[in-house]
């Protein structure tokens, strides 16, 4: 009896040491860390930004796929929007991507998608480049508390 229960117990520890060991070393299902730290809130569905370009890193899993695509969302093609660029990066060992994307005036549709294990997982937003000129002209307004100020396109105050 007592031998019995010894070969039960060693059996339930092999199977549990060689389950533990397999699970360990299985590949996760699905893209499981992945994330975008900067280029944009990924909370947001939009925003207006001065700058031609914009820096866009993160982390995924080690091996994942990540695509960086930027389309004008004003022109639609076979319906579709018409895609400007398109950046494939495989990550590494850090488990860190990063890629410079180039912004046209007016809005950019920007998606980001890891894929591993055949899982993908994206994330997306607009992002309205202004122009420069814009941004000068409110670099040059001060305006005190209790005063107001109306401020039109051709940059002057009244």
């Amino acid at each position: 009896m007592i031998i019995k229960k010894i070969k039960y117990l060693l059996l339930i520890t092999f199977c549990f040491t060689v389950f533990q060991a397999v699970s360990v070393f299985a590949a996760p299902s699905q893209v499981a860390c992945f994330s975008i730290a900067e280029g944009f809130d990924i909370s947001k569905s939009y925003e207006a930004t001065f700058d031609s370009s914009r820096v866009i890193s993160g982390t995924a899993d080690k091996g994942s796929v990540v695509n960086i695509s930027v389309y004008d969302p004003d022109v639609v093609v076979n319906g579709s929007y018409s895609k400007l660029s398109s950046y494939t990066l495989t990550v590494g060992q850090s488990g860190i991507f990063r890629k410079t994307v180039d912004l046209k005036l007016g809005k950019n549709y920007v998606v980001v998608t890891a894929t591993y294990n055949g899982q993908s997982q994206s994330y997306s937003t607009i992002i309205n480049r202004k122009e420069s000129s814009i941004q000068s002209d409110l670099d040059g307004i001060i305006v005190l508390p209790g005063q107001s100020y109306a401020f039109n396109y051709t940059g002057m105050l009244s």
